[in-house]
């Protein structure tokens, strides 16, 4: 694991810090994607393969079924699957010239298929294997297979088509030819339990040259999500690997793997052993012998072991979720003791802290603080009267006082629940983590700030501010001089508490780091350098960097936009607006949109009012989005809670002035209260609605919209795949239809005068102008959106998309000449 994290390290993602770094790029498959940015844009900047334009039909033979059947034989096909007699050519009905195929499957168990004579392939060029079809009934799959020098198959890209319109459609289906290709097949196909009446007419394979580029992943997570110290090295639980680093060398000492990639919130030292545990399964490292043990579950089902600690007698104790309970770790025997729910209905046991009589938990969402009796398990309730009952986030204990976060402040009382006293937390905030250090001084580090602060009376004075709004996992006080941090995005930081001087190590540099998806993605003014979003990193991929760069954002950049010279991300599950200056990254908060909002779905850019506009979801349980105008001349937010009713605000699109918002009326953990999506338009400067239609009646879910030339264009999530385009004068439909071969969706992309739809499963369609039927013009693709909707991120100049393959980063030739029709191309 270690050495492949290496090599993925050394190949792909140099760490944001130490001398040397760039060179460990040298000679990677990034080199040549910096060096393809770096070319002045325009078509004099495009790969050799993408300048100059193919679309050469390659075959098959008699793809128009004009040739004369001869003793049942079409000429350059074979019938593979099926009765005799279930395919014949008809002059009946026909798309092009006088004679079709007619495919007759009425067998619910068996299937039915007629594939084309090969033809020829080159290894890396995109091939496109198109249709004319008009189904009756039924569904009719198109298969696209690439076969070596022998015939063997090496690859196979299949869709099917289910869509029963009146009159012909395009099927269609791509592939890149893997290495080793030499030709090309396409089957027509029938499933086994179809039922299928269709004609087929004007098969054609194309090929349009290399239209995929690969350039290795394009974001890798460091995320950790706790920490602990033991005889100066720290321990971090990532991703299948427990990693053991020499505090002293800041280098990688070894790792210990366990089963799944699962990372650990939990972890303590006990006795010169690590505990910790993945989901509710408990692990115990012995760094002498270097043996890892599974000691057992914390109970059934699936849930997160939250937080854990060790009393004074070296006992191991740990709060899970969703049940709530509070266990006891024997680290002699290694048995496990269930002392029970801390409060009925609270589901999160988020932190814990013991002493040499009590476990003390507390609770989320209320939070409760409740003390076990360690010998008993008899619980005792010793929550102070506070406003709301606000959830714990840490807890610790330094002396005779235990003290915990429960936001807006820290509350320090006497173990049995007496002597109240508070500490605001500085603008309100959240507290991560708390250190008591040898003098009895306690240290907190707090949420959104990142910053490190040091208790004085009833007050907390900033110390330092390692990163920049950085979520804190665990803080240590290593010495009367020095404080450990380890921060969510993967970095372990060191804080000099009397100069606020810190140090960062970033665990990607210890190869710590593993490929992850991409939340979002964007080019920089000048079109050359890419960011790609991720897990608390953005990933800034370009010729203006010595190496790509990892920026630091607190939670998943969920929505990416470059604006006159500065990044801006909205971020789940804060909903919170982050502005990034790349050149010497440094983030800062613009504010948070807040609850009950919880996740953006959607940003863009009015130039008019210098304004993004951010379109966000609620909690699980609530329908009601947002609307939030972020005004970067005075950094300010506007949230506007339902101007959807009981919508989210699911797409944005932004012409002359007028916002176009698109809805999501389905909910999540919540029945929907309206049977249809809207669309509005908004007035930006009079913050005012000016009309409001559900285009589709009974279709609940937009996915994406983009406004062109007066036209609106929406892709819908329900039902998957249903795509229009609007008049948005007269808001009368134009064009209607589905995606063809697929149920997906995804985000609009309007560029260079054309309308592209990027969906999940790996496709790339042409919406508009002017078209009745969506044309694919990218298939084949890895899906790589997992965790967002698929976007692109189009060069200026030219035809030249960057996007997903997967995990990795790939640029894409989505030039529309091959696959409009005559009368659309420009």
């Amino acid at each position: 694991m270690v050495e492949r994290r290496r090599f993925l390290r050394d190949t792909v993602l140099a760490a944001a810090v130490g001398a040397g770094v760039a060179d460990l790029l040298s000679g990677s498959t990034l080199d040549r994607a910096v060096a393809s940015l770096a070319r002045t844009p325009g078509d004099a900047a495009l790969p050799a393969a993408q300048r100059a334009l193919t679309c050469e039909v390659v075959g098959p033979a008699n793809g128009g079924f004009e040739e004369p059947v001869v003793d049942g034989v079409i000429p350059g096909w074979t019938q593979t699957h099926g009765r005799v007699g279930a395919v014949s050519v008809v002059d009946t009905r026909a798309r092009e010239g006088t004679f079709s195929l007619r495919l007759v499957d009425e067998a619910s168990d068996d299937s039915l298929g007629l594939q084309c004579d090969p033809v020829p392939a080159v290894a890396g060029e995109f091939y496109l294997a198109s249709a004319q079809a008009y189904l009756e009934q039924g569904t009719l799959a198109l298969y696209l297979s690439f076969h070596d020098a022998s015939g063997g198959v090496l690859a196979t890209f299949t869709r099917q088509f289910t869509s029963v319109v009146e009159g012909w459609q395009t099927v269609a289906v791509g592939g890149t030819a893997p290495a080793g290709s030499t030709r090309a097949s396409v089957l027509l196909y029938s499933p086994v339990a179809a039922v299928t009446t269709c004609y087929v007419d004007a098969v054609q394979v194309a090929g349009l040259g290399a239209r995929v580029e690969t350039f290795g992943p394009s974001a890798l997570t460091a995320a950790m999500s706790g920490m602990v110290v033991l005889d100066n090295h720290a321990y971090t639980a990532v991703r299948g690997d427990l990693a053991e680093i020499d505090l002293t060398t800041r280098t990688l000492r070894r790792t210990a793997s366990y089963p799944g990639n699962g990372s650990a919130w939990a972890i303590t030292a006990s006795g010169g052993r690590v505990f910790f545990a993945i989901d509710l399964d408990v692990y115990v490292f012995d760094p002498a012998t270097g043996e890892l043990r599974n000691l057992g579950s914390l109970g059934t089902g699936t849930g997160t072991t939250w937080c854990m600690t060790t009393a004074p007698d070296g006992m191991v104790y740990a709060g899970v979720y969703p049940a709530g309970q509070v266990w006891e770790i024997s680290p002699t025997t290694g048995a496990l003791r269930n002392l029970g729910t801390a409060v009925p209905g609270q589901q999160y046991v988020r932190a814990i802290a013991a002493d040499e009589t009590f476990v003390y938990a507390g609770t989320q969402p209320a939070g409760h603080v409740i003390a076990y009796d360690r010998a008993t398990g008899e619980r005792r309730d010793i929550t102070p009267v506070l406003d709301g009952l606000p959830g714990v986030t840490v807890m610790t204990l330094a002396g005779d006082r235990l003290i915990y976060g429960a936001s807006p402040q820290l509350v320090d009382i006497r173990p049995d629940g007496s002597d109240v006293r508070l500490v605001p937390l500085p603008d309100g905030g959240i507290a991560d983590a708390l250190a008591v250090g040898p003098d009895g001084t306690l240290y907190v580090t707090g949420r959104a700030t990142g910053s490190v602060y040091r208790r004085v009376g009833d007050e907390l004075v900033p110390v330092a501010t390692p990163i920049d709004l950085e979520e804190t996992r665990a803080l240590v006080v290593l010495d009367e001089d020095t404080l450990l941090g380890a921060g969510g995005s993967g970095a372990l930081w060191w804080v000099d508490v009397a100069t606020g001087a810190s140090t960062l190590l970033d665990l990607a540099d210890l190869g710590l780091a593993d490929p992850e998806p991409a939340q979002s993605i964007t080019l920089g003014a000048n079109g050359q350098t890419v960011y790609v979003g991720g897990s608390n990193i953005i990933t800034s991929h370009g010729p203006g960097n010595a190496k790509p760069r990892r920026l630091r954002v607190p939670g998943q950049a969920k929505q990416i936009r470059f604006v006159n010279g500065r990044l801006y991300a909205a971020t789940y599950p804060r909903t919170e607006i982050v502005e990034l200056n790349p050149a010497i990254n440094r983030a800062r908060s613009l504010g948070v949109i807040g609850r009950p909002q919880y996740r953006p779905l959607t940003m863009e850019y009015d130039t008019r009012t210098r304004t993004l506009l951010v379109g966000t979801a609620p909690v699980n349980g609530q329908l009601s989005g947002a609307l939030t105008l972020v005004d970067l001349a005075h950094d300010t937010l506007e949230v506007l809670t339902d101007i959807l009713h009981d919508q989210a605000v699911a797409s944005v699109a932004v012409d002359n002035g007028i916002a176009y918002l698109a809805g999501d009326a389905h909910g999540v953990s919540v029945p929907p209260t309206q049977d249809s999506a809207t669309i509005a338009a908004f007035d930006i400067a009079a913050r005012c609605t000016l009309w409001e239609v559900a285009p589709l009646p009974g279709h609940r879910s937009i996915a994406g919209i983009a406004v062109h030339d007066g036209v609106l264009y929406a892709v819908y999530k329900r039902v998957a795949g249903v795509w229009l385009a609007m008049d948005l004068e007269t808001r009368q439909i134009l064009h209607h239809g589905v995606l063809p071969g697929t149920h997906s969706y995804g985000e609009i992309t309007v560029h260079r005068d054309r309308v592209y739809a990027s969906v999940h499963r790996g496709l790339i369609f042409l919406l508009g102008p002017g078209l009745d039927e969506a044309r694919l013009v990218l298939d084949g693709l890895e899906e790589g959106w997992t965790q967002s909707l698929p976007q692109l991120a189009f060069e200026p100049r030219s035809w030249s998309a960057w996007g997903m393959n997967g995990l990795d980063l790939a640029r894409f030739d989505l030039d529309p000449t091959c696959v409009e029709p005559a009368s659309s191309a420009r």
